[in-house]
């Protein structure tokens, strides 16, 4: 019923600024990284709120705060200090990945950390009881704010966590009859996060499509080449997310490899390089039976998961074994295909 809503409907990542918000009642769609980011800025604006939760999201503090003036003066007066800040956070992180994929009981101090949290933002018990997750903390995505249980817990805001059965023209029904009269709908219903490189058409070998290749699921060895599909080089691909430390890293990885593959084809010109199958077929074996001791293995419905509850998104380990896995190509990978020329 989406098309019958005469108010004004937009999607979070493509946000009308010309539309404004103050007085209005406004429903927002999606309790997760998108809505814990608008939410806060637009309670204090709004009429009213819904807030149609789906599932609770696990919310952690963000540890920001000012640099004390002695942290300032060292970072001011030795110039290695920065680089050494910036490696304590890095293995602080990374120390993370253990508990994510290896031994998913020491994330219970997280939820500890979590369910405190949340109990000394919100005085609401009844929001309270629906806010905290019923599964284990880091089968989804982690959630990292402030503001957030402050805004719900505003009087003004409606947490709504019965299904939607559908939208009508001024507002949205429940699946218990309730019609939620609204001016304004925002979806905060997030991103196709497992359809990598969608929407481009690309070909490959035999006429062969990245969509049918993927049919069963995205895979790429180690996140970058995919079988079939020659001189194909992606970045942030299949299983190269990470849910405990920066993705930039990640990606500086990958940029090294890629570097070092266009190296390679530079050393003969019109040359293109395809991952051998059994290469590609063997990492994704490796990489899947990884996740399975995971928490991301734990039961919960998430993004991270594809359509046939495949985890096709996140990486199962340390970030410094995938830069040391990414630091040069091994030609032995791939299969070189030569211009054909005439006699």
């Amino acid at each position: 019923g989406m098309g019958s809503f005469t108010g004004k409907m937009f999607h979070s990542a493509r946000w009308d600024h010309d539309y404004d918000l103050n007085g209005k009642k406004v429903a927002v769609i999606g309790t997760g990284a998108s809505a814990i980011q608008f939410v806060p800025e637009i309670v204090p604006r709004v009429k009213s709120l819904g807030l149609f939760q789906r599932s609770a999201a696990w919310v952690l503090p963000k540890p920001d705060r000012p640099f004390y003036r002695w942290e300032q003066t060292l970072f001011r007066r030795i110039p290695a200090w920065d680089r050494l800040y910036r490696y304590l956070i890095y293995w602080k992180n990374e120390s993370r990945a253990l508990a994510f994929t290896r031994f998913n009981s020491l994330l219970e101090i997280f939820a500890w950390q979590a369910r405190r949290f949340a109990r000394s933002q919100v005085q609401n018990e009844e929001k309270l009881r629906h806010l905290i997750p019923d599964y284990r903390i880091g089968c989804k995505r982690i959630l990292i704010s402030n503001d957030w249980y402050q805004a719900v817990d505003q009087p003004h805001v409606d947490l709504v966590t019965t299904g939607i059965e559908r939208i009508v023209e001024d507002g949205v029904v429940t699946n218990d009859g309730a019609l939620h009269k609204v001016d304004a709908i925002i979806m905060g219903t997030g991103f196709a996060a497992s359809e990598f490189l969608s929407p481009m058409a690309i070909t490959g070998r035999n006429g062969v499509s990245l969509n049918q290749a993927w049919a069963g699921g995205s895979e790429a060895y180690k996140g970058i080449t995919v079988s079939g599909f020659p001189n194909l080089f992606m970045l942030y691909g299949p299983n190269t997310n990470l849910a405990h430390n920066s993705i930039v890293y990640m990606l500086e990885s990958q940029f090294q490899y890629v570097l070092s593959c266009i190296r390679t084809l530079q050393a003969e010109p019109g040359t293109a390089m395809d991952v051998k199958p059994d290469r590609l077929r063997e990492f994704s074996a490796t990489v899947q039976q990884k996740l399975q001791n995971s928490v991301w293995e734990s039961g919960c419905h998430s993004w991270y998961l594809d359509e046939n509850g495949r985890n096709t998104v996140n990486w199962p380990g340390f970030t410094f074994t995938y830069r040391k896995a990414t630091r040069q190509v091994d030609t032995h990978d791939y299969e070189f295909l030569r211009p054909s020329r005439s006699s």
